[in-house]
């Protein structure tokens, strides 16, 4: 990388970055709102705790089954239907494969619950694409910012990787801004398009 000549290696965040895609998508767009503001939205704490390790996919979609009016088994295959199905950004993803290609080394860091490990991670071979796939789910715990998952992806990679020598890419600017911070470089994913043409900038 012309931008960056000392990295070695690149840490990549998952969720609307490496992926955009959504994981309840199999289940109809009826149901998106529901799900969005009873998992997902920022005070939900059955979000928080599943994304933590602190309950699983079957306990999430049986919580849900109460406010969908659907069937707890129905809810978590669709679940697992979706993430085995989902889409990549291109460019992010062609990206990755393009940097592992020019020796350096490469970790998908997410804030992710156990359904990443479960079905993603397989479904896609991202196991084989990555030399390091750290998820918060994994800590069984909440955690106040990815620095640890980072730590924990460094440890994997060895003792020659850190922040100093190495980029991430990031959606969410406040990890971006903390990477930095920690001596790292950093770019914060929006889309695409704005990737590439950062990249050709």
């Amino acid at each position: 990388m012309k931008k960056y000549p000392d990295i070695r290696a690149v840490i990549i965040d998952f969720g609307f970055t490496l992926s955009s895609d959504y994981y309840f998508r199999e289940l109809g767009l009826q149901y998106t709102d529901r799900i969005a503001q009873f998992v997902f939205s920022r005070d939900s704490e059955i979000g928080r705790r599943w994304m933590g390790g602190l309950i699983s996919s079957h306990e999430v979609s049986e919580r849900l089954s109460d406010c969908l009016g659907l069937s707890a088994d129905e809810i978590h295959s669709a679940l697992a239907r979706g993430c085995s199905r989902m889409s990549f950004n291109q460019s992010v993803w062609n990206f990755a494969r393009t940097q592992r290609a020019d020796g350096r080394k490469l970790a998908l860091v997410t804030g992710n619950a156990d359904i990443f490990r479960e079905v993603i991670v397989p479904s896609h071979g991202l196991d084989r694409e990555f030399d390091s796939i750290v998820s918060s789910s994994d800590f069984g715990v909440e955690l106040p910012s990815k620095q640890p998952l980072w730590d924990a992806a460094f440890d994997a990679l060895g003792p020659e990787f850190g922040y100093a020598n190495s980029l991430l890419i990031e959606d969410t600017r406040r990890e971006v801004e903390l990477f930095r911070d920690l001596g790292g470089a950093a770019y914060q994913y929006r889309n695409d398009q704005e990737f590439d043409d950062w990249l050709n900038s």
